[in-house]
C-alpha cells in the first residue's frame, strides 16, 4: 500500500486565498459605506434650515407655478410673470433682495406671481443644472405641498452656490427628502422622471419671453407682456407698491 505524497504548501493556499477574498470584501463594504454616507452628507444641511410655513397657495400649470393667497388673491391684484433660470446667479440674487417683500405681498391678496422656470443657461444640455432642478421642483410641485414648493425653490436659489453643477438627481431627491416630501415625491426625483417635462416646459416659457420682449435672459418680470419699467430688476416690488397707493 502506497501513499500519496500531498504538497505541504496546499492547505496553506487555500487559507491564503480565502483571506485574500475576505479582504476584497471588507474592503468593497468600506467603500460603498464611505459612498454612501458621503453622498447622504451632502444634503444634510438640508435638514437643519429653517422651514417657513407660508399662506401661500402654489398650483402648478401647464408653464408655471401660481403663488397667490391661500384664501384667494384680491380682485384688483398686480399679477406678473416672474422668469427665473436655477443657474442664473443674478436670479439667486434676486430671491435673496425681494422674496420676502413678495411674500408678504402674496399673502396679503395684493399680488398674483407666475413663476416660468427657464433652462437657457444648460445650452441644450439635457442633463444640465436648470433642468434637473426644474424636473426636482416640477415633482414637488405636482405634490400639492405649497409650504414645499416655497420652500424648495428657496434652497435652490439660496444655495446655489453649494448646489450648481454638484449635485445629482440622488442629491435633489435626498434634499427633497430632509424636507418631508412624500415618498413618491423623493422617487420621482431620484428616477428623472420629468427631465423631458422640464425641457419641454422651459422651451415653452423661452418661446413665450422672445415672443412677447424679444429676447430670452433672466431674470425678468412682465406684466400684460412687457418688462416692469423699472432700472433696477431689485425694485420692482417697490414699483408695484407705489404705482398701488
Amino acid at each position: 500500500m502506497s501513499n500519496k505524497v500531498q504538497n505541504p504548501n496546499q492547505g496553506g493556499s487555500k487559507a491564503f486565498l480565502w483571506a485574500l477574498v475576505a479582504v476584497v470584501v471588507v474592503a468593497i463594504a468600506v467603500v460603498a459605506y464611505i459612498v454612501i454616507n458621503g453622498q447622504g452628507a451632502k444634503t444634510e444641511f438640508v435638514a437643519e434650515r429653517e422651514y417657513e410655513n407660508t399662506s401661500i397657495s402654489a398650483t402648478l400649470d401647464e408653464d408655471k407655478v401660481t403663488l397667490e393667497a391661500e384664501d384667494g388673491a384680491a380682485a384688483d391684484a398686480d399679477v406678473v410673470q416672474l422668469y427665473e433660470d436655477f443657474s442664473c446667479s443674478y436670479c439667486a440674487l434676486l430671491a435673496e433682495n425681494t422674496d420676502d417683500d413678495m411674500r408678504a405681498d402674496i399673502e396679503s391678496g395684493d399680488l398674483v406671481v407666475e413663476v416660468h422656470s427657464l433652462n437657457f443657461l444648460d445650452r441644450g444640455n439635457a442633463e444640465g443644472h436648470s433642468t434637473r432642478s426644474l424636473a426636482a421642483i416640477l415633482a414637488v410641485a405636482d405634490s400639492g405641498d405649497s409650504d414645499l414648493y416655497w420652500n424648495y425653490r428657496t434652497l435652490l436659489l439660496e444655495e446655489q452656490d453649494n448646489v450648481l453643477n454638484q449635485w445629482t438627481n440622488d442629491d435633489f431627491a435626498d434634499a427633497a427628502g430632509h424636507m418631508g416630501a412624500e415618498s413618491s415625491v423623493v422617487d420621482a426625483i431620484r428616477n428623472g422622471d420629468n427631465t423631458q417635462r422640464a425641457i419641454d416646459m422651459a422651451t415653452g416659457n423661452a418661446e413665450l419671453l422672445n415672443e412677447q420682449t424679444g429676447s430670452v435672459s433672466s431674470p425678468r418680470v412682465l406684466q400684460d407682456g412687457q418688462d416692469l419699467p423699472v432700472d433696477d430688476i431689485n425694485q420692482w416690488i417697490e414699483y408695484l407698491r407705489a404705482q398701488r397707493a
